[in-house]
């Protein structure tokens, strides 16, 4: 069946998830309490997922003298959960959310969010990157009829021994199409008082207008500041008691004014958290000209096993 380059990415993205070995072992027992919220999934039981990944990703915690850390995994495996869910509720549209690997992120973004500090360049602490394409014809047409020349105008080879050049594909077209892609940084972390810090300081240096000279923003070419859109988001567990959390405190303030927001896989909490499922309006709404309930509806029957979105193991 035919398959756009989008879709092709996210099927990869999915794939690389589930090749991990902590997110592997844990899912078995997540899908079973993903099925106790969407048994028989309707589009708003799917988004609504949302405001219970905290309890999915604490469902392996059966031993209370351990961790959830030590239990699956811990901050790698809430990153992967993030993911999966964020790319379920993007099945369809242009919006592929990527767990940070280098054989998926097209080089002009990876090149765009670079901080040089002299000589030095350093990638931001990114767990993962949402990027929406823009609506032309190569991102939604069958992937096999792509016709397009890399930065050195030389023809871009579809295929490599029968497996298809993805990233290659990608970069090419990101390269031609870079004004119009959206960029969304979300950094995933299991606890909110110890991390909260971290994604403040990274917003403030892409938030920022002016450096030293020996600090910049991007390099070949390539800078954050010439796509559609960016943004830079925290989300987590949190693993601390919610009760504890309030909107005077310190944590809370930190990430307050992120320019993506801050969320929790909990319902949303006015004046602390949102619901990670209000990141798909907030920061992943232009990828489709339907809704995600309407794209949800259109997909639902194609996560069956013999579905083509089988590879997300609903």
């Amino acid at each position: 069946m035919a398959q756009n380059i989008i879709e092709k990415l996210r099927e990869e993205a999915v794939n690389r998830l589930f090749a991990t070995n902590g997110f592997n072992s844990v899912w078995s027992t997540w899908q079973g309490v993903i099925h106790q919220y969407a048994s028989s999934p309707t589009p708003r039981q799917l988004i609504n997922l949302g405001d219970h990944l905290k309890d999915i990703f604490y469902s392996t915690n059966t031993n209370s003298g351990r961790t959830q850390s030590d239990v699956s995994g811990g901050g790698a495996n809430w990153e992967a959960l993030v993911c999966w869910y964020l790319n379920l509720c993007c099945i369809g549209r242009r919006t592929v959310v990527i767990k940070h690997h280098k054989s998926l992120i097209p080089t002009p973004i990876s090149n765009a969010i670079t901080v040089n500090y002299g000589n030095f360049p350093s990638n931001t602490e990114s767990d993962l990157i949402a990027i929406t394409f823009p609506d032309k014809p190569e991102y939604s047409m069958d992937k096999d009829n792509i016709v397009i020349n890399d930065e050195n105008d030389i023809p871009v080879k579809l295929y490599n021994r029968n497996k298809y050049n993805t990233l290659n594909v990608l970069n090419a077209l990101v390269a031609r199409d870079f004004s119009g892609i959206e960029i969304h940084i979300i950094q995933c972390k299991t606890n909110w008082n110890d991390n909260a810090q971290i994604p403040m300081l990274w917003d403030m240096i892409y938030s920022s207008t002016a450096f030293r000279a020996d600090i910049t923003i991007g390099r070949e070419g390539y800078n954050m500041n010439n796509a559609r859109l960016f943004s830079y988001a925290f989300a987590t567990v949190p693993t601390v008691k919610p009760e504890k959390i309030t909107r005077s405190s310190v944590c809370v303030s930190r990430v307050r004014n992120l320019s993506g927001g801050n969320y929790w896989g909990r319902p949303s909490e006015d004046g602390v958290a949102s619901s990670i499922k209000e990141m798909l309006n907030r920061n992943l709404a232009t990828g489709s000209s339907l809704s995600h309930l309407d794209t949800l509806s259109l997909a639902i029957p194609e996560l069956s096993s013999k579905g083509i979105y089988s590879y997300f193991n609903f």
